[in-house]
């Protein structure tokens, strides 16, 4: 190993945090920016508004959802991924379209908010994940993600006794003296030890079961609803870890791969029925497109539940000022109306 001190023909040493930096300056500049996008968004008041948590959550996972697996600092963009992004980030920041904040924003056009699939409750961005008619498709995508949890395993296994394996020849090229790794195996979990894994999962029980079962913890922190929005915890990811007695990578690789199923499934089938069944409901009330977009100067309604964000008990009403929002027809099924973030 070159030790750059040593070098008489290098006057200069780049620095960062007292040591000197040894990988590409570029790089290193790249991962300063990825940080800094990170740390600027999840600093945001939107997001720990709708965040119960912000410290419990795992969020190089979490915004690999939002990014849809590209990085922050690349230019990469095209229609269909900035579409996907933009419901991605209004998903997770309790931000999408429901009825509650169109019949707040024009009450002229939508006289009620009660959803159109289980016309029982007001919906909002939180009763959308929760509605009596989409328990049943919860509980389809919980067992499908359950289902792949042993592929996901065996392939984060190998994955990681390989770069163990490549460690450990690099190591042994340079003339060091490393212990051979030994092979770390998957041992498939039982279902009573994935129960235990997903019990710190407000109605994980009961969607796992498919009937009503109580939750372990009185008022759990996280709900399934916060999974099928693409949040990883923590907290679920320290236990599944105990559960499945391998490194923290292969947990974290394993709940990575399960809450992304979990989020993509509910995009596809929970949210896109429900916008076909919101715009069945508003062709019969006459509303079009041109309606939605035009330009309203009336009283507004009730913004006691916050403009599109979900709010938990404790938390005070955000009201949103009119001159930042920006409204806009989507198509492809995904809304009926998107506001601008």
């Amino acid at each position: 190993m070159v030790d750059l001190t040593q070098q008489t023909d290098i006057t200069t040493f780049a620095h960062c945090y007292g040591g000197i930096v040894e990988i590409d300056l570029r790089q290193l500049l790249k991962q300063q920016s990825t940080i800094r996008h990170h740390q600027a968004w999840t600093s945001q008041r939107r997001v720990k508004r709708a965040i119960p948590d912000i410290d419990d959550v795992e969020w190089n996972s979490t915004l690999a959802y939002v990014h849809d697996r590209h990085a922050v600092f690349t230019f990469y963009s095209n229609s269909k991924d900035s579409h996907q992004r933009t419901h991605h980030i209004k998903k997770l920041h309790g931000m999408l379209p429901t009825l509650n904040s169109m019949q707040a924003r024009k009450p002229n056009l939508y006289p009620t908010c009660v959803c159109r699939r289980c016309e029982l409750e007001n919906e909002d961005n939180d009763h959308v994940w929760k509605c009596p008619s989409a328990a049943e498709t919860t509980t389809e995508i919980w067992k499908e993600a359950m289902g792949k949890i042993n592929e996901w395993g065996v392939q984060a296994t190998n994955s990681y006794n390989a770069a163990r394996k490549r460690e450990y020849k690099r190591a042994v090229d340079r003339g060091r003296q490393v212990p051979r790794p030994v092979p770390i195996h998957w041992w498939p979990p039982s279902d009573a030890d994935h129960v235990r894994g997903f019990s710190s999962i407000g109605g994980a029980r009961a969607v796992h079961s498919g009937s009503p079962a109580l939750d372990r913890d009185e008022k759990p922190m996280w709900n399934v609803s916060d999974l099928l929005r693409g949040i990883t915890p923590l907290s679920m990811l320290t236990e599944w870890s105990a559960v499945f007695r391998t490194p923290m990578s292969i947990a974290k690789t394993v709940l990575h791969k399960f809450v992304g199923y979990l989020e993509a499934q509910a995009s596809e089938l929970i949210w896109k029925p429900r916008c076909s069944a919101t715009i069945a409901w508003e062709q019969t009330q006459g509303i079009s497109a041109k309606n939605k977009t035009s330009k309203y100067t009336g009283p507004r309604g009730d913004w006691s539940q916050g403009y599109g964000y979900i709010t938990h008990d404790g938390f005070s009403a955000t009201i949103v000022a009119q001159s930042q929002v920006l409204d806009r027809t989507a198509t492809g099924g995904w809304c009926t109306e998107e506001f601008g973030l």
